[in-house]
């Protein structure tokens, strides 16, 4: 093989790793991070698990993260309810809690949280996803109250199951975006 071809050959071998190299990089790049992932789109359920909370008086069932979702989950869920009572309390974890409440038939209770949601004068609440009975958003102390800043995410959603409503809430002191994005899959499988 004459000189010439080699140092062709070796060019453009050279010129593919480049391209290779720069389109593998590309893939990695840090995106902006976007709330594409907590709309309501086709979503695999593979990391859930079926729970039944028919025996906890909800007719219903509702898929809930396993071990194998990253955000500290139990292999075995515990719900929390006093027979006959109105309230429970769903815990997959240390992090993964859902607070239920039966509202029967009330109603507008969805649109009254949201119209309070923003007359909050503490917190500065940023919207990030909403259907007609969810919505995920987030909250940050207002500067006034504290210099550090953190952003926590919380969900609310209302559900009818068998003719009565039935709110869900996390914990009052907020999540990760990830442990939300795991509840509202949650709360979205319920059937």
């Amino acid at each position: 093989m004459s000189r010439n071809v080699k140092i062709v050959l070796v060019t453009f071998v050279l010129a593919a790793i480049l391209v290779l190299c720069f389109y593998g990089l590309n893939q990695f790049d840090i995106q902006e991070e976007t709330n594409d992932d907590l709309q309501s789109q086709e979503f695999d359920y593979y990391q859930f698990k079926a729970f039944d909370l028919k025996k906890y008086d909800i007719n219903a069932q509702i898929l809930l993260p396993d071990e194998t979702a990253g955000i500290g989950t139990a292999f075995l869920p515990e719900m929390l309810h006093e027979e006959g009572g109105h309230l429970w309390q769903l815990q997959s974890g240390r992090n993964f809690i859902l607070h239920i409440e039966d509202l029967g038939e009330l109603t507008g209770v969805f649109q009254d949280f949201k119209t309070n949601l923003f007359k909050s004068n503490a917190f500065t609440i940023k919207l990030l996803m909403e259907t007609d009975s969810l919505l995920v958003y987030s909250r940050v102390l207002s500067n006034q109250y504290q210099k550090e800043t953190e952003e926590v995410f919380n969900i609310y959603a209302v559900k009818q199951i068998d003719g009565r409503l039935y709110q869900f809430r996390n914990r009052e002191e907020g999540n990760t975006k990830a442990e939300i994005l795991f509840m509202q899959k949650s709360i979205e499988s319920i059937k």
